[in-house]
């Protein structure tokens, strides 16, 4: 694993992930890692936090785990420092995160989303008027993406149930964004949703990227909970496909991607591969393929970047 410059106070590397978290935040991120680097429970980490003179309740270790809440009020950062002492962190590590930090330019947003989606800067610039921030407002809980790929190998139908909660009130939608694996006519669009109503849309001539917002029943409040779903599906040709992916920015409580195949057109094998926002690669081993013509991936507190199922046809 490629590890980071900074080191905790005692002595210990930060992790890549970590390290990149506790620089640009979000503070629910920085959190979760921290806590996991550590193996702790959050029954463990409030005895630790206890130890130090401050108090914190499970239940609200997990919110702010989660990014349900934030901390707020001097009991609160209390309890935030005497996180950073129990979980081996620098001081003001995560205090930092909970100040305002100056808005990010349209350059930086579209280059760290471009890094998520694997495409280039230039496709996501072109989706002029899509709101590319706003679903930050949002924490992942569950993510589900089925993909059905047909008899002549190519993907039909690809569709996406999302469990999230709102971090801020008043959030009413849902920016997907969805690109083909060629730019040959294919044409994605949305063909159903659940919950949700396709807006504004805009779609990138050249990569075919397309980024739609999803409008959401009624706002939410902060720490409300969101279900919905909706199905991608094309107007032109369907392209012909050797695997399937979802790019993560932030991370998720759980993930899991699904894909199905046509019994007269099956592949040969499966496996699942990873790429890291710092551009690192892993390939795991082969996934079974059962009776049903399916595989999956399933991922607790999934971490961001590119999650992806390959298949090989002969």
């Amino acid at each position: 694993m490629t590890m980071a410059a900074s080191i905790t106070d005692d002595g210990e590397h930060l992790s890549a992930e970590l390290a990149a978290a506790l620089r640009a935040g979000p503070f629910d991120r920085a959190l979760d890692l921290a806590i996991r680097r550590r193996g702790l429970s959050l029954e463990a980490v409030q005895r630790r936090v206890a130890l130090r003179g401050a108090t914190v309740s499970q239940a609200t270790l997990s919110y702010w785990r989660r990014g349900g809440r934030r901390p707020d009020g001097d009991r609160s950062l209390r309890a935030v420092r005497a996180l950073e002492d129990s979980l081996g962190l620098p001081r003001a590590a995560l205090e930092r995160l909970l100040t305002p930090v100056r808005p990010r330019s349209p350059e930086d947003t579209a280059a760290g989303l471009a890094n998520a989606l694997d495409l280039s800067p230039a496709a996501i610039e072109s989706c002029d008027g899509i709101d590319l921030v706003g679903n930050n407002r949002l924490s992942l809980m569950s993510l589900h993406q089925h993909v059905h790929i047909g008899p002549d190998r190519t993907e039909r139908l690809v569709r996406t149930e999302i469990v999230a909660t709102a971090r801020v009130n008043g959030v009413d939608r849902w920016v997907s964004f969805f690109h083909p694996q060629d730019g040959e006519g294919h044409q994605p669009t949305v063909v159903g949703t659940r919950c949700c109503r396709p807006a504004r849309a805009r779609t990138d001539p050249d990569s075919e990227l397309l980024a739609v917002e999803l409008r959401f029943d009624y706002p939410l409040r902060s720490g409300e909970t969101y279900v919905y779903s909706f199905d991608i599906g094309y107007e032109g040709p369907p392209p012909a496909t050797d695997y399937s992916q979802y790019g993560l920015r932030t991370p998720a409580r759980q993930l899991v991607l699904q894909v199905s195949f046509d019994p007269a057109q099956v592949p040969v094998r499966c496996y699942r591969y990873y790429k890291s926002p710092a551009g690192l690669s892993s390939i795991d081993g082969e996934l079974p393929l059962g009776p049903s013509m399916t595989t999956h991936i399933a991922i607790p507190d999934a971490p961001p970047g590119v999650h992806g199922i390959r298949w090989e046809w002969e």
